[in-house]
């Protein structure tokens, strides 16, 4: 093992020769075994590793050899990710930290913490990666372990360079480069020089050749594949930097048909062989290579099957979809980058619906037919950091704009949110954000909207948490927009041209109802008005249409057993959690069993993984309750949180809300929508009637703080 650690590989394998004819015990055997699938690892044998470290692994289980074990699980989770087999490396890597943490190896528990982080970078994950990485970054410095410090330094900065983070990635990185020659280790001195190299290709292209230049003499000397085809991109970023595309075309040519071994590589050498050629005139050219670098990623992405990985894994596509669509809005194919758009929205959504990926997306889902059926104004916006892009679309027409970057929006966008949540009246300022954010964002459409019509808005990043009814059109008597249009968030173009009308008849609506649970002191607040709430709304429907389950009954396990595919109408009424980190454990609060004194958080919550896994054909369920919208915004996805949860379960409609609820103002609200709908009025007019009614009323509840939290979500 020290042999391969100095990359002296020959007398590596001599030693293990050495070592097999000695004829070790069974313990040891795996040992010798594990040794050589680690020579085969380091060679870059992965196959080879992968039988080594199997083979080991079923003698270690027999001899009850847990370190080994710990170790071997976290080699098969590195041969994973060298496959990019990323669901794989994350069961291997849990396994391996598992099994450290029981034994008490503070080593082998910093490895497995980096080597998970590492692949939730991976993953596009990189909130949950910093966390882990720098978790595992002061463990590796308080044990001395300078080797992992290392390597982690680099991969903490990747993701700060993800996050866009740059000075923070510098840091990193130059950290790590500073560490690695002091230890001469030419593996984690390669892998800072291409971390080095990827940022300054940004900020200074002439320091990127100084660190590409130390590549081009360390990479030939590993015969490592990954680490050749790195170092090839990397020539080609820099040429296309410096002004040479056909030097550049010529390395990327040669590039796409090598680098089938590492997807990630190949697919961003064929987005940047079509920016090459879009700079050079050929249109043709461009377009096939930016197709063929979505469908390298499209490929990947399909050999994920858990939500969990899928979601975050997806970020990584988005530059490819958003260079495609900016290099057709060049071309003023604008039609065209409306479909390349609409095709990264929503995907693991769609595909968890089971509605076609493909077949709408040829004809535009005929956009102004969709328009006409829905009766409604479609409005599909995309902020980038320049220039922003807005799609507008009614029965007649569809139009092309172009608006302010997000640099100028989204700090609008926090402003006009805190002003909510401080319960100013907007109304009464001059100078507002809701004014500036619709002359931004809407009015440059507003001749394609009617007013009292509907809105259907498909918006990305931070407008998914703005809640478009407040904001102020211009002219001489101020009004919040929801005196205009009924408004309804949706997810993409796809996703709407699947929907289908379908009117709520009284007589035949089922309830579930869910709410008044029992909560401990210690744990959350009790909910005083939440009765009132449970027996508002359920008073609009007869007894042999309602299913309620209120105190201890109140419970994620009566949600499961209550069949909820059967009913019509969802109600919950309770407190609930958004996880920003990890969206899927985001969790409506319930009761504890009868009798439980434990602290199993299974036992009370209601996570949004659960909500997946239970089929819905509710026309609407309503979360009655904080940040049922979410906080955890993906791009492409938007917003994922319980209401996404239930989207994807399969409800047709969702109302969550942006921020904290109000219990007292809550059940008049939710007395009112209940009154539209079983009037046969469709939810999102049923929504905005409830909204006017508290908008119109004398009391404090006028304020947008009470009734613009709630938002209505549309499904298929």
């Amino acid at each position: 093992m020290a042999e391969t650690r100095l990359e002296n590989i020959q007398r590596a394998r001599q030693a293990l020769a050495e070592a097999k004819a000695l004829q070790p015990n069974s313990e040891l055997h795996a040992e010798m075994v594990a040794a050589e699938g680690s020579v085969a690892l380091d060679q870059g044998n992965f196959d080879e590793a992968e039988r080594f470290f199997q083979t080991a692994m079923e003698e270690a289980i027999h001899s009850d050899a847990k370190f080994l074990q710990t170790q071997l699980w976290m080699n098969l989770g590195v041969v994973a990710l060298q496959f990019e087999h990323y669901e794989d490396a994350l069961d291997r890597f849990h396994h391996a930290s598992t099994l450290a943490e029981s034994i008490g190896a503070r080593l082998a528990l910093e490895k497995a913490l980096s080597n998970l982080g590492w692949t939730y970078h991976q993953t596009g994950d990189f909130v949950r990666a910093l966390q882990s990485m720098k978790t595992a970054e002061r463990q590796a410095a308080a044990i001395g372990a300078t080797l992992d410090q290392v390597q982690l330094l680099t991969n903490i900065g990747m993701s700060q360079y993800q996050s866009n983070d740059l000075a923070a990635a510098r840091s990193s990185f130059e950290k790590s480069l500073t560490l690695a020659e002091g230890l001469h280790n030419t593996d984690k001195i390669v892998g800072a020089h291409v971390a080095l190299s990827y940022l300054f290709l940004r900020q200074n292209p002439a320091s990127a050749e100084q660190h590409i230049r130390e590549l081009a003499q360390l990479v030939p000397l590993r015969h490592v594949v990954s680490d050749e085809l790195e170092l090839s991109l990397l020539q080609s970023l820099l040429l296309v930097a410096q002004g040479q595309p056909q030097a550049a075309e010529t390395i990327l040519l040669d590039l796409v048909k090598r680098a089938e071994p590492v997807p990630s590589i190949q697919w961003e050498a064929e987005n940047t062989l079509a920016g090459v050629y879009e700079k050079q005139g050929r249109e043709g050219d461009a377009d096939h290579w930016f197709r063929r670098a979505i469908a390298t990623f499209h490929h990947q992405r399909l050999s994920l099957q858990s939500v969990e990985l899928e979601l975050p894994f997806l970020e990584n596509g988005t530059g490819l979809y958003l260079d495609y669509m900016e290099h057709l809005i060049r071309e003023h194919r604008t039609e065209d980058a409306l479909k390349i758009l609409d095709e990264s929205h929503a995907e693991a959504l769609t595909e968890g619906l089971s509605t076609p990926q493909g077949g709408p997306a040829k004809n535009i889902f005929a956009t102004r037919s969709l328009a006409a059926r829905l009766h409604a104004t479609i409005l599909m916006y995309c902020l980038r950091p320049r220039a922003s892009f807005l799609w507008a679309i009614n029965a007649d027409e569809m139009q092309f704009y172009t608006l302010a970057g997000s640099e100028i929006i989204l700090p609008l966008v926090d402003r006009h949110t805190q002003s909510i949540l401080a319960s100013k009246d907007l109304l009464a300022q001059q100078d507002s954000t809701g004014r500036q954010l619709f002359d931004a964002l809407v009015k440059p459409a507003a001749s394609l909207i009617d007013r009292g019509g509907r809105v259907f808005l498909i918006a990305d990043n931070g407008l998914g948490h703005l809640n478009f009814d407040t904001l102020i059109p211009a002219g001489d008597h101020p009004h919040y927009w929801i005196e205009d249009v009924a408004i309804t968030n949706a997810r993409s173009l796809r996703l709407l041209s699947s929907a289908k009308a379908r009117p709520i008849r009284e007589a035949s609506a089922k309830m579930l109802l869910i709410g008044n649970p029992v909560y401990r002191p210690a744990d959350y607040p009790a909910l005083p008005n939440a009765g009132v709430e449970v027996a508002d709304v359920s008073s609009h429907f007869s007894i042999d249409k309602r299913t309620v389950f209120t105190g201890a009954n109140a419970s994620p396990a009566t949600y499961a057993l209550s069949n909820p595919g059967s009913f019509s109408f969802i109600h919950f009424v309770a407190h609930a959690t958004a996880n920003e980190i990890n969206p899927l454990d985001s969790a409506i609060i319930l009761s504890r069993p009868p009798g439980s004194l434990t602290d199993n958080t299974a036992s009370y919550k209601l996570y949004a993984r659960d909500i997946l896994r239970l089929p819905l054909r509710a026309d609407l369920v309503t979360l009655s309750s904080c940040y049922g919208s979410g906080t955890r915004n993906y791009s492409g996805e938007g917003v994922v949180g319980l209401v996404w949860a239930f989207l994807r379960a399969g409800a047709h409609s969702v109302i969550g809300a942006l921020w904290e609820v109000s219990d007292v103002s809550t059940p008049q609200l939710m007395d009112n929508l209940y009154t539209q709908l079983l009037k046969g009025n469709p939810p999102d007019e049923a929504l905005r009637s409830a909204k006017l009614t508290m908008l119109h009323s004398d009391s404090v509840f006028r304020k947008p703080l009470y009734w613009a939290s709630f938002q209505l979500y549309a499904g298929r």
